[in-house]
């Protein structure tokens, strides 16, 4: 996953800002306590944002716990501790798609461009394996959809095809969180689908004019027309960012209606906020004031 799925801060109480970070910090701890201190370098937003759905969804009993933060001990910090799955099926699914993402790099880039995935490559492998055999079903369901989305890249597939790996993918996730609970497995199913498919969509949109002036592939090259292009007007920027802008409403609105289906227990508001509200901040942030991602550890 690529760090755009979080809330919009200003919408959120000060009661839920604060369990969102608690969230946040406790995977980063559950990350360091499974597969060691390099393994927290691997945390994203996406994978916090599992950690709570899967948290909220299953109904799972949380403590607060008041300790220091693991990156500055000096500082205070509060963890939102369970002794259930949810923290550690994140922390395997963090390390995971860690692992797919630096081969993906040592398999696209050249030598001296993925010089840094090589070296880390072989201190990751490990944690994954790991991963893997503590949750066989879910490193399954990466692998084989990771495989199809280097396949559809291969074979310079359309948009639709090259986001259906990772709409696959939480469709399969968020789904297994609805348990035995059959009422809620196919909106839980329905917000995964649409979710991968809106973090591909901002993903490729987000790298267009890096993907263009280096001559690599993205699925809205083509659909945008812009096959051999390298640099784009000001004014052709803002109509491709607008282009990608309407996808990303079209698939938002979908996943907004399945959430709307989900009983989401104690963090429904901040999952609320981070699907209605949380995501259209990131494409405006990306799509109209060209903001990057903004720092992975800003909850801290």
């Amino acid at each position: 996953m690529f760090g755009y799925v979080r809330p919009y801060k200003p919408e959120l109480l000060v009661k839920e800002y604060g369990q969102y970070k608690a969230v946040y910090c406790e995977l980063c701890r559950v990350l360091g306590k499974e597969y060691g201190a390099m393994a927290r370098f691997a945390l994203s937003y996406d994978c916090a944002f599992y950690a709570l759905l899967a948290l909220s969804v299953g109904g799972e009993r949380v403590e607060e716990r008041s300790g220091r933060c693991v990156f500055n001990p000096l500082k205070p910090c509060t963890y939102l501790q369970s002794p259930g799955e949810a923290y550690k099926k994140a922390a395997a699914l963090c390390v995971l798609l860690t692992y797919h993402k630096l081969r993906d790099d040592c398999l696209d880039e050249g030598f001296f461009s993925s010089l840094g995935s090589r070296l880390l490559l072989p201190i990751v492998s490990p944690k994954a394996r790991r991963a893997a055999k503590r949750y066989p079903s879910m490193a399954g369901i990466v692998e084989r959809t990771m495989e199809e989305q280097r396949q559809a890249e291969r074979e310079s597939a359309g948009v639709d095809r090259c986001a259906e790996p990772t709409a696959s993918l939480l469709r399969e996730l968020f789904g297994e969180l609805a348990g035995c609970d059959g009422k809620q497995r196919p909106a839980l199913e329905s917000f995964g689908y649409f979710l991968g498919r809106w973090v591909y969509l901002m993903d490729a949109a987000d790298d267009l004019a890096e993907d263009m002036r280096r001559g690599s592939f993205n699925p809205f090259i083509k659909r945008l027309g812009l096959e051999g292009r390298r640099e784009l007007s000001q004014e052709e920027r803002g109509a491709a960012d607008k282009a990608c802008n309407e996808a990303l409403n079209a698939t938002a609105a979908r996943l907004v209606l399945a959430v709307n289906l989900i009983d989401l227990g104690a963090f429904g508001p901040i999952i609320e906020n981070v699907a209605q509200k949380g995501l259209g901040e990131v494409q405006r942030e990306i799509l109209f004031l060209h903001v990057k991602e903004k720092p992975r550890r800003e909850p801290r």
